[in-house]
Formats: structure tokens, sequence, C-alpha cells
């Protein structure tokens, strides 16, 4: 009888502590303890940026949804919509239904399963959008009374923001006319302007295929008047910038440039303007002293 007795405690106990693995708060604080099958849906974080250029497309772009519901005995729907923030209509772009399922017998609230909506980014490389696309995606409802979408009064992400960022190959038109440059970083070893400051450089599809681009202008013009050739690259989300570009000046031997590898920059999401990192007077190039000292070039459309 005794031991009879220390089991149910026991299984009291296991109960109280099962129902008890709430973490509601505001007006919903407690509401979920006495009942397992209830509780709610929400987004672990609430934003992301994706480029095109650097997205891969043999998998889809996720975001989880965590569903906190102790107990889930059969499948749960989960409703969504697509919210146009700017740019292109995602609803016009995504070929989503608008709802996921969280499978019965599987639950966030303890084995981290989490049911994901997902984006197929291809389709946005399709649409050929030009412009930024930034749109919401908001939790909209469940098929179940007893599951709500966030909680009332608390902090819990029910709205994901996303920004696509569009393909920058040459085809598109990005990163291609006129630019105005200027070198924040001031002037150079010399004390004389690296490049012309506030000068237009006219930017081309560079030689290494649609996601390079260059342009000319005159290293030292103080010095001379003679035109390089600055070459960069978008690749993984990044800007290359090319290695080695001669200046056709030097004290023995040409000074080069190049990027600055230590402080890449991350691939912008528009055209509007790029940073350049950059070194001058690349690995001791030049004879002149000096070796890899670093400056910035900003590029600003026009």
């Amino acid at each position: 009888m005794k031991n009879t007795l220390k089991i149910a405690s026991l299984f009291a106990f296991v109960l109280f502590a099962f129902n008890s693995c709430d973490d509601s708060e505001g007006e919903n604080e407690g509401k979920f303890d006495d009942n397992p099958e209830a509780g709610w849906v929400q987004f672990q974080t609430s934003a992301s940026q994706i480029s095109l250029d650097a997205f891969d497309f043999t998998t889809p772009f996720t975001i989880p949804v965590e569903v906190n519901v102790p107990v889930v005995p059969n499948d749960l729907r989960i409703s969504y919509s697509l919210e146009s923030v700017s740019g292109a209509n995602p609803n016009m772009v995504f070929s989503n239904s608008g709802s996921i399922i969280n499978p019965g017998g599987t639950s966030s609230h303890f084995d981290l399963n989490f049911p994901e909506i997902e984006f197929d980014m291809s389709e946005a490389l399709s649409a050929g959008i030009s412009e930024p696309m930034v749109f919401d995606v908001v939790l909209e409802s469940t098929d179940k009374a007893s599951v709500a979408v966030g909680i009332f009064g608390s902090d819990r992400p029910t709205s994901y923001r996303i920004t696509v960022c569009p393909s920058f190959a040459s085809s598109t038109g990005a990163f291609i006319g006129d630019y105005t440059l200027t070198v924040p970083t001031g002037n150079g070893a010399f004390g004389e302007a690296i490049f012309a400051d506030g000068q237009t450089v006219t930017l081309t599809e560079g030689d290494d295929g649609e996601f390079s681009r260059k342009f000319t202008t005159v290293y030292l013009p103080a010095f001379q008047a003679d035109t390089m050739e600055v070459t960069f690259s978008f690749v993984g989300g990044t800007v290359a910038i090319g290695s080695g570009l001669n200046t056709d000046i030097g004290c023995g031997g040409f000074i080069l440039i190049g990027g600055d590898a230590a402080n890449t920059v991350a691939q912008p999401c528009d055209d509007s303007s790029l940073m350049l990192n950059m070194l001058d007077f690349e690995g001791g190039s030049g004879g002149c002293g000096p070796a890899d000292l670093p400056f910035t070039v900003m590029l600003t459309k026009i």
C-alpha cells in the first residue's frame, strides 16, 4: 500500500512538472498550465537579409516556427501571410501556400522540432527584381482554438522581415554607369590625393564576367596624367578587389594597389553606393619605402 502511494505521488509530481512548463507572460501568465494541449506559436528571430548572388539555390530558405505546446496529438495547421514593405510584391514572386503543418506527436516545446516556412529563392531570381524586396512573414492563426499566435503583452515575435537583395549581374544594369568617386581617408603617403576627390568615373563590366566591374582613373594626379584600371568583383556575398593593380608610377618600379583582405566589405543590397577598402603600395611595391597602406574609395551613384 505504501509503495502504491509513493508511485501515485511520483506520478502526480511528474504530471505537475509536465504541465508547469509554461513560460507565458502578461495577461496570459499561467493560462496554459491546466491544459497540455494549449500554447502558442512564434518565430525565434525576426529578420534576415538574403543576397541572391550568394545564395545556394539547391536548398530553400527556411524560417523555423516555434510551437510552444506541450502535447500536440494531431496535425496543427499554422497559417501565415506575406505583407509587402517595399519593392516587388512577394505574393507575386513566391508560390507559397500560406500555411504549414506541424505533425501530430511533435512539439518544439520539448524536442526542439520546428516546422518551417520555406521560400524557393530561385523564384526571386527568375522574377528579375532590380531593387531590394522587403516583406514581412506574419503568423496569422492556427486551426486549434487552444493554440494562439504569440502571447499578448509579451515580446514574442510573430512577424519576420525578409530583405532579398537583387542580383548584381551586369545584365541587370547594377553598378553600371557613372559614379562619383571620393577618398574619405584623405591624402596618401606623399601628402597628395591618391585619386582626384569628387571625380566622375564610369563603371563597366570587367574582364572576369558579369559579376566583375572596372573603371579608369588617375593615381596621384598631382604627379601624372596616365590612367590606371581599378577592378573588383562580387564574389560569395563580398566585394573582391583586384590585386596588383598597376598605377604606372613609382620610385624603383611601379606602385601597385589592391584589396585590403583584412577589411573585406559585404556586398551591398542595392547599387546606390559601394565602399572599396584598398591597400596602397601593395606588398611594398614601388620602391618608395611605404608598404600596404590602407585607404578607402567610395563610389556613389549619380
